[in-house]
């Protein structure tokens, strides 16, 4: 954790901070602040977010909430997880009844939960992430019997065994997990419905191995030089950890997949945050939007109106075409950024490219780099909402009070992983841009702590100068200082911050087989000897079926389909390059059918005599099974995934972000 800068270090600050100030037009103060949130507010948005607003619903609806419902319900969630959504639901049904009848007394509110072992903490405000998730703080005549009986820590109610108080260290949940086994399937309970429920599979802390996909290297060796460096980067480095699953980008997973992503994000935030007893604010402040043009118009809308012009747009047209110019022209221009455009050529520059760039009229050649820099930084501070969004606009900076980078860099990843993919995919335009910079620092004079600074107050949006106090200025100062730091993370570790952990891949996985379970158990009534796996059954041939023996479709392929028998070493890049022209041309006769070759893999040929094959952008897809759709690592070792994933498709198709 940095502690704050010194006033003298973060003059560039100051300076872009003054630039700001001077230039800000009436229109940006035309900003509606909403008031402070109702009790419980904060927690149904909350769990709104995280995926359980049905809860919110219910509890709105005058119902209420069971210790087995919430322990389904959270069935697919570590236990620290479970804690941070539980402690939500119990302060929110607090709040509820209080509300629906404050003279009414609930049994809840009668039968206190057993004491803890260890004497709870005091308790703190409510909000987003407010409840260290070491201990509950919830008041005991508040919390329902039970409420942490499900094998996670804490005490049980079947079998009253205690779990071993763990370390804080080992308390924080590892972002990358990976199976060791088979789901824990808890004991059947018995139940006065006339139904029969068959016992769902519960995930458990003891089925997976913590590991981040990250570790530290060598920074002695890494930091030898000749000689002194001025824009040498002072942040430790980490390279990726082998995982035979794979590395799972952002956008390698379908966007069928993504809203449990997030939801799986908010809560292990929540729980991290939690830990540190970190809380920040979501305020729905809000500027006027306009409905059209390029300056002033929420990034969605944008990005539609772009994509209308060309489908494949993720990133506004306007924007991309500032920073291809900047990287064209400005990545050698000494203080590029941080020196200011002339403020008469800026306004001109604005008005026409909103009158000639739809048209494909503009003229770039007349275009200063300093004027285009300046209009760049304007274009994010008009976003109505910022491209970290409101919600998470003060948690990006709270990072910093985490004592370990490592753990920082867990954070960052998770709030990346919160962001609108408009929000994101620009954000990850603008890193790239940065970090482009910082490599010519040698010409531009523009290192990672300049550029930094420069570009703080306009991620952040500037502080406001009214009404300083020596305390005020004491936290403008430490969040100067925090928001610097961040954006020094976020351009310098922007690659291994794109990533998806393979921890919220098994829960995914295993919210589909929970899924199937259901399905499957309701289909039993009818027909008792109906197989579970029933969901994901696909028909094979005899061939197929045997263990180990996929087939791969390659439908835009000249070879469109192939039988491989995968062994332990064998990756998706491997099951790829039988599909490129090396390996396939020699070999391919225009056969009905299909073909077997010297391995015994049979093949299936589409239009040989005009072939096609896999290039540089081809990539391996997982289709269906307990996924949606990803995009595979081509290091991905295919037996092991095959044992996790026996009934999915295997599709290879370009891929050209990846």
């Amino acid at each position: 954790m940095a502690s704050p800068s010194s006033g003298k270090s973060l003059d560039e600050y100051w300076q872009e901070f003054a630039e700001i100030e001077q230039n800000k037009s009436e229109e940006d103060e035309d900003e509606e602040q909403s008031k402070t949130p109702d009790e419980g507010e904060v927690e149904a948005q909350w769990l709104t977010d995280a995926g359980y607003g049905f809860i919110v619903s219910k509890f709105s609806d005058g119902r209420d909430l069971s210790d087995d419902e919430l322990e389904a319900l959270t069935s697919s969630l570590t236990r620290h997880q479970a804690e941070a959504v539980k402690k939500r639901v119990d302060t929110l049904s607090s709040t509820m009844r209080k509300k629906k009848g404050a003279n009414k007394m609930h049994v809840k509110d009668i039968f206190p939960t057993p004491a803890s072992p260890e004497p709870p903490s005091p308790s703190s405000p409510t909000s987003p992430s407010v409840f260290p998730s070491g201990a509950d703080n919830t008041p005991a005549w508040q919390r329902p019997p039970g409420f942490l009986g499900r094998n996670r820590g804490g005490y049980s109610l079947e079998n009253a065994v205690p779990e071993p108080p763990r370390s804080m260290e080992q308390a924080v949940e590892a972002l990358s997990f990976k199976e060791r086994g088979t789901f824990v399937r808890p004991a059947a309970r018995r139940t006065t419905s006339n139904r029969s429920m068959g016992p769902l599979p519960v995930i458990s802390d003891s089925d997976i191995s913590v590991d981040f996909h990250l570790e530290e290297k060598d920074n002695q060796i890494l930091n030898r030089q000749p000689k002194p460096d001025p824009h040498k980067v002072d942040l430790p480095a980490f390279e990726a950890k082998h995982d035979p699953l794979g590395i799972t980008l952002i956008g390698d997973l379908a966007e069928t997949d993504m809203p449990k992503i997030r939801s799986l994000a908010l809560i292990e935030l929540t729980a991290l945050f939690d830990l540190y007893e970190i809380t920040y604010s979501r305020p729905k402040r809000k500027k006027k939007p306009k409905e059209h043009g390029l300056f002033g118009v929420p990034l969605q809308v944008l990005v539609e109106q772009d994509q209308k012009r060309d489908p494949s747009v993720k990133v506004p047209l306007i924007f991309q075409a500032m920073v291809s110019y900047l990287e064209k022209e400005a990545l050698e221009v000494e203080g590029i950024l941080r020196v200011p455009g002339a403020v008469t050529r800026v306004k001109q520059l604005r008005h026409e490219l909103e009158e000639k760039f739809y048209a494909g009229t503009f003229n770039w050649s007349e275009v200063t780099p300093n004027d285009c820099a300046a209009l760049l930084k304007q274009f994010l501070r008009e976003l109505p909402i910022p491209l970290l969004t409101y919600d998470y606009l003060e948690a990006f900076p709270q990072v910093e009070h985490i004592p370990k980078t490592l753990e920082q860099l867990k954070a960052l990843n998770l709030l990346i992983l919160l962001l609108p993919t408009e929000h994101r995919d620009m954000l990850r335009v603008l890193l790239l841009f940065l970090r482009n910079i910082v490599s010519h620092s040698n010409h531009n004079k523009m290192g990672l702590n300049n550029i930094s600074m420069i570009m703080a107050p306009n991620l952040f949006l500037a502080p406001s100068p009214k009404g300083k106090s020596k305390a005020g200025d004491q936290l403008e100062l430490a969040k100067a200082a925090n928001t610097l730091s961040v954006v020094k993370m976020l351009i310098h570790y922007q690659d291994v911050l794109w990533v998806i952990p393979s921890s919220f891949l098994t829960q995914i996985r295993h919210q589909y087989k929970t899924e199937a379970s259901r399905k499957s158990r309701d289909k039993m009534r009818l027909w008792k000897k109906k197989d579970r796996s029933e969901p994901y059954k696909k028909t094979s041939s005899d061939l197929e079926t045997q263990n180990g023996v996929i087939r791969v479709q390659a439908p835009d392929l000249t070879k469109s389909s192939c039988l491989i028998q995968l062994d332990e070493q064998m990756t998706a890049g491997d099951i790829v390059a039988k599909f490129r022209r090396d390996y396939g041309a020699a070999g391919m006769r225009p056969e009905r059918g299909g073909q077997k070759n010297s391995a015994g893999d049979a093949h299936m040929f589409n239009n040989p005599n005009n072939a096609q094959f896999a290039d540089d952008k081809a990539f391996l897809f997982e289709v269906g099974g307990n996924i949606g759709e990803r995009c595979l690592d081509p290091q991905t070792r295919m037996m092991q995934l095959y044992q996790i994933n026996p009934t999915a498709d295997w599709v290879i198709r370009v891929n050209v972000n990846r």
